[in-house]
């Protein structure tokens, strides 16, 4: 199979609004996909670390979208991938609009049937891409699963769950990845064709793998978790969880909200893609979203509390609680027993607090904060 590349930003626009290359013949097994925004003291790295893997293997393609970055990240791109052989496309926004358009652009470019996106402030570490290489010509899982490292640190498992071999079972693949937490869509690969249909990535909004990952997961029927560190994450100043983790910020209403929003429908998609789905994986779930609403509600405390008072405090809590819970396959007072069921008694009196204070007293007053969207219907 031969790929011929283009590594000039074209002149030519697709219906998306992106400007692409084109005369992109055959079909790839892989298409590594790189969003790039003002990552310039990253990116050599990133790229460097993809492009001595896969040399000049025909069946990879790697495709960069540059969303018009102002610090000259797309022409260190453009040269970077110009010396590197035949695979590479670099595509380009007129204007920047976001990481989420980014990743839907790059999704309509790609053309492998295997997809891993990494982000450009990453690397992949040494090996990864034959790993991979293994495991797809081998199996030919729906999703595959990798680990990763932080810079000075060690192994972040991103599954618990069946290692280094073939399942089959969406339940089982859903409840590892929810209990590990790490909603990452950079950890796993991906079919192409599981993104066919309805699943896009939410323009405008933050937490973009949080809304796409758990349905992604659905629609596996098929996984195999390599239980290795092929990603070696890199913490930017820059990034939207930075942003949330400063202590000395004030509370970013529109990024929370998109972290309220995120989930919205899942337990409901959950229970139908697997309607036999025991007690265990709906608590796991259920879990993970009423952590994340404790995690909102501290923040909201830290950056909020010297400039509102305790009622409006009260009431934008109570805000979040009712949307959140909305999305939850379970109440949070069941999420409450499960862990003094488990002895997580610290847990229990910290998610039993807050619960508490933002006890629901009517629902009508989210139709004037943008959350009532979340809301279940007939709630």
């Amino acid at each position: 199979m031969v790929l011929e590349t283009d590594i000039a930003i074209g002149d030519e626009a697709d219906g998306n609004g992106f400007e692409r290359d084109t005369g992109i013949t055959g079909q790839p097994w892989l298409s590594l996909l790189v969003p790039v925004y003002n990552v310039r003291p990253f990116l050599e790295d990133c790229l460097r670390s993809i492009l001595t893997q896969i040399g000049g293997d025909s069946g990879i393609e790697l495709v960069l979208l540059d969303d018009a970055s102002t610090d000259g990240s797309g022409d260190l791109a453009r040269a970077l991938i110009a010396d590197r052989g035949s695979f590479a496309r670099l595509l380009g926004h007129a204007e920047n609009r976001g990481i989420s358009a980014t990743r839907n652009g790059l999704i309509d470019a790609a053309r492998g049937r295997y997809v891993w996106f990494v982000d450009s402030d990453d690397v992949l570490l040494p090996g990864a891409v034959d790993a991979l290489r293994a495991i797809v010509e081998a199996e030919r899982p729906d999703v595959v699963i990798c680990d990763y490292v932080r810079e000075g640190e060690g192994r972040y498992p991103t599954f618990r769950g069946p290692e280094r071999r073939l399942a089959r079972c969406t339940e089982t693949l859903v409840a590892g990845t929810f209990i590990r937490r790490r909603l990452h869509l950079w950890s796993r690969v991906w079919r192409r064709d599981l993104f066919d249909g309805a699943i896009r990535f939410p323009e405008g909004a933050c937490f973009e793998d949080v809304a796409t990952v758990p349905w992604l997961l659905l629609r596996a029927e098929s996984f195999y978790y390599a239980a290795e560190p092929w990603v070696g994450y890199r913490a930017r100043p820059g990034s939207i969880m930075a942003r949330l983790n400063r202590a000395c910020a004030g509370f970013d209403r529109r990024t929370n909200d998109d972290m309220a929003r995120a989930l919205c429908g899942f337990g409901g998609a959950l229970g139908r893609a697997v309607p036999h789905a025991g007690p265990e994986t709906s608590c796991v779930v259920a879990r993970f979203v009423s952590r994340e609403f404790a995690k909102i509600v501290k923040r909201l405390l830290r950056g909020c509390r010297s400039k509102a008072g305790c009622a409006e405090l009260r009431a934008e809590m109570r805000r979040y609680r009712i949307a959140m819970e909305g999305c939850s396959p379970l109440p949070f007072g069941q999420v409450v027993q499960h862990y003094l069921s488990k002895g997580k008694i610290g847990r229990a009196l910290e998610l039993a607090f807050w619960l508490a204070i933002t006890r629901p007293e009517r629902h009508v007053e989210l139709a004037e904060t943008g959350l009532d969207a979340v809301l279940p219907e007939g709630a």
